[in-house]
């Protein structure tokens, strides 16, 4: 398994970052699909069958509350055929969420911006398991590394001095975000940072930071751990 989620990467190359698009979480959720399948035989399995569908951007709603999540996977609806092709799963509203993710991005402005982000993640994991105490509750946050960053809403491009600095700081606020297994029976079960050097400018040249301030291997926060926890959480749970 790549330490990073390639294709995401070729995304940016390709297309940019857009903060009103949301084309980059789309992407960057199909590939999250791609890897629970390919390493998580429980997942691959079930999804083989038909028995686990995937959706993006989908609502979801707990009591009288609604929350657009980007990425979910879980049970399909009753009375839909089986997939046959067991490489493929479906993309459908699942009748019952079993995984919910959360992807954000912190482009520019790191400071202020991680604030919302991270109040964003921990109203998302309570909303989840508001709606079912055993679907599973996960959080991404891409964090850019460039020392400028030129958004298309913007004449002239951000300068961010001591870049790495504020990749620093914007991890270590992912890490306070409250993990479940607390007295509450909330937060999140799986968490991960995807560190890029974008300027969207020259996207060609857009790349990952594989190292500190940037998860590495090893760390909870890394993107294969995050992958691993959600396989093994699902193949508990499910």
């Amino acid at each position: 398994m790549s330490p990073n989620p390639d294709a995401f990467l070729d995304h940016l190359r390709t297309h940019g970052y857009h903060p009103r698009s949301d084309r980059h979480s789309n992407a960057l959720a199909e590939v999250i699909t791609t890897d629970l399948l390919n390493h998580c035989p429980k997942m691959r399995d079930k999804a083989g069958s038909g028995g686990l569908v995937y959706d993006l951007n989908f609502t979801l709603r707990a009591g009288t509350a609604d929350w657009n999540v980007d990425l979910v996977l879980g049970e399909p609806q009753l009375g839909e055929p089986g997939a046959r092709d067991e490489a493929v799963i479906r993309k459908e509203s699942p009748s019952l969420v079993q995984v919910a993710i959360e992807l954000k991005a912190v482009m520019t402005e790191h400071r202020k911006a991680v604030k919302n982000r991270k109040r964003d993640l921990e109203a998302h994991h309570e909303h989840v398991h508001n709606y079912n105490s055993s679907t599973i509750a996960g959080g991404v946050l891409i964090v850019n590394a460039s020392s400028i960053f030129k958004s298309p809403l913007r004449t002239e491009p951000t300068v961010h001095k001591s870049p790495m600095k504020l990749v620093e700081h914007c991890v270590s606020e992912l890490r306070s975000v409250a993990v479940r297994g607390g007295r509450t029976g909330y937060g999140l079960e799986a968490r991960c940072a995807i560190v890029v050097e974008v300027d969207n400018v020259a996207h060609g040249a857009a790349e990952f930071i594989n190292r500190s301030p940037a998860p590495t291997v090893g760390d909870p926060l890394h993107y294969d751990t995050f992958i691993r926890t959600i396989c093994d959480h699902y193949t508990r749970r499910f």
